[in-house]
């Protein structure tokens, strides 16, 4: 009977309550569509209004139905209103949120940063952002902005969330989309027309803001202008190629090189770029037989070949051509990257050593051949009669033929020195008209010719004797080379702008003007096959090293007819 009564009792007490939960959560419906402004609550002190500020049925639907996610957090950071969109953002019912202390929802890492922000936001409006715990595990990046609201039952905080996972995603493709830009070739980048046009698209694809596409275009153009200013200042001509041959970049050496305009050189090919082209062993070649074609055709690599080219002002130059081909993903031919080297001085430098080895040879040969029979006439005479006549003249012989091989091995010797560290000088006072006079009395005894020694005679230098008379005695011998005719050499000394300067003057042919700016080089010869052009035309390149050493210059000026005047200085010291 007790126990039929007492589940009568619990029966009705169940009913009771359940109607107090239904009677709830219809007032929390209520609340949250608007249908409520105010509450009565029945307390010790009697029964008392509170007014729901923030309920305003407009301002509730609206924060019921906007994207981000909104919340309202007592002073005990527990969550007294949640909108649906954050319960759905951590994949939970409404009412497990609604209570519950807001850093329950937070990542463990982010707690403490999330409670200062929460604190600080007691005082002021502030931003932050931190991760979110969804239910299944997963996170959530998010904005929060923090606001204090002044409610009847006391202060909260309203928080608006906004979900940032989308643009954390945008962001990390457009790191992993920079990383492969700044890893690809430059001359890929530059040859990419449409680099820009897909970035624009990747932006759009990506949802870029206004200000994110800007900046990205606006590197681009920066390192394309890099690029191009360091390919445009290049000292190599560079040229660029389609995968027909094409020619879709040339930079200024290239145009310079083969004398054309940029508008020009981007109208052609890479073979008719020149007027005719030839292999070094002087084989004209047709563009199935270019080492460009060969390269395209063989996907390889092409290191130093060297051309012969005529460009489009008829000059000939040697060029050496370093190319390789540009290829797609897929092995598929792209383009070529061509550059070209001027080496026409180069070359002439080889075929001026080739010519030396030829011109030495002769020059050493001849002495030796010479020296060599007056030896073996001198070795049958003194066998047959040790007092014969003949001897002091095959003797004087042999001398003079040794005395020309040991002048061209000094001269050997002294470009040997040249090229492989500083001249030694052993400097001294000296008369430059003594020195001068000593050198023609040697060069000239017995021949009728006069040397004028002329202007300021009693001018005195501080530079080594042996040097400068080498310097003298190979322009007096020139004189005499280019002008055998000649009746007279002027030798003029005068003092100028703080040195001595000595001109030596003949009155012969004369120098053609386009060979005047070679006469110094080494090897050079005016006229190699001249009978009068005897030596290794290593002279004028010494003396002018000699005295470049002294801290002076040499110069020739010469007109054809007329003669030709050679002269150095040397400079003024204090004695």
């Amino acid at each position: 009977m007790e126990n039929s009564e007492l589940y009568t009792k619990l029966t009705s007490e169940l009913a009771e309550l359940k109607a107090q939960l239904e009677e709830a959560n219809d007032t929390i419906e209520a609340i949250r569509y608007g249908q409520v402004d105010a509450l009565v609550v029945k307390n010790e002190d009697g029964h008392q209004l509170y007014t729901l500020k923030s309920t305003d049925q407009t301002y509730r639907l609206f924060i019921e139905q906007m994207t981000e996610s909104a919340i309202t957090l007592n002073w005990e950071n527990n969550v007294l209103y949640s909108n649906s969109q954050f319960a759905l953002m951590l994949q939970l019912p409404l009412e497990k949120v609604i209570g519950k202390p807001f850093t329950s929802f937070i990542r463990k890492e982010d707690v403490d940063y999330a409670e200062r922000l929460i604190e600080q936001a007691r005082t002021e409006s502030i931003r932050g952002e931190f991760q979110l715990l969804k239910d299944d595990g997963g996170v959530v990046p998010v904005l929060v902005s923090l606001t204090t609201l002044d409610l009847d039952e006391g202060p909260s905080l309203s928080i608006i969330l906004s979900d940032l996972t989308a643009l954390k995603d945008a962001q990390r493709i457009l790191e992993l989309k920079n990383k492969q830009l700044s890893d690809s070739k430059l001359a890929v980048q530059f040859l990419n027309d449409n680099l820009e046009k897909t970035v624009e698209l990747r932006t759009r694809e990506l949802e870029f803001n206004i200000g994110e596409r800007i900046k990205v275009e606006e590197d681009l153009r920066q390192n394309e202008a890099r690029l191009t200013s360091i390919l445009q200042t290049m000292g190599e001509g560079l040229i660029i190629l389609d995968e027909k041959g094409n020619i879709v970049f040339a930079n200024k050496m290239a145009q310079t090189l083969f004398a054309l305009s940029e508008a020009e050189i981007l109208q052609r090919d890479f073979f008719n770029v020149q007027k005719e082209c030839f292999s070094m062993i002087g084989k004209s070649l047709k563009k199935n037989q270019h080492p460009i074609t060969l390269l395209m055709a063989s996907a390889s690599s092409l290191y130093d070949h060297e051309l012969l080219v005529i460009n489009a002002k008829d000059a000939a130059l040697y060029l050496s051509i370093n190319a390789s081909t540009l290829v797609d993903d897929e092995g598929r031919l792209t383009g070529v990257v061509a550059t070209y080297i001027d080496v026409t001085n180069r070359r002439k430098i080889a075929l001026q050593k080739d010519e030396f080895i030829s011109i030495a040879s002769h020059e050493l040969k001849t002495p030796l051949t010479s020296l060599k029979a007056s030896m073996q006439l001198l070795s049958k005479v003194m066998i047959l009669d040790r007092t014969s006549e003949k001897v002091p003249t095959l003797l004087e012989m042999a001398n003079v033929n040794l005395s020309k091989v040991v002048r061209l091995t000094e001269d050997l010797m002294n470009v040997s020195k040249l090229q492989h560290g500083p001249l030694p000088l052993d400097r001294e006072w000296l008369k430059l008209a003594d020195l001068t006079r000593e050198c023609g009395n040697q060069i000239i005894d017995g021949m009728p010719i006069e040397l004028q020694i002329l202007g300021e005679l009693d001018t005195e230098v501080y530079a080594d004797k042996q040097r400068i008379e080498q310097v003298l005695v190979n322009l007096l011998n020139n004189a005499l080379k280019y002008a055998p005719e000649s009746k007279t050499i002027n030798v003029l000394i005068e003092h100028i702008d703080g040195f001595e300067k000595v001109s030596v003057q003949d009155f012969g042919k004369g120098i053609p003007k386009e060979k005047l700016m070679n006469l110094f080089d080494r090897y050079y010869q005016v006229d190699p096959e001249g009978k009068q052009m005897s030596g290794l035309g290593l002279g004028l390149y010494i003396s002018s090293e000699i005295i470049q050493r002294h801290g002076g210059v040499m110069n020739v000026e010469s007109q054809v007819g007329q003669g030709s005047t050679f002269s150095f200085t040397l400079p003024i010291v204090a004695k």
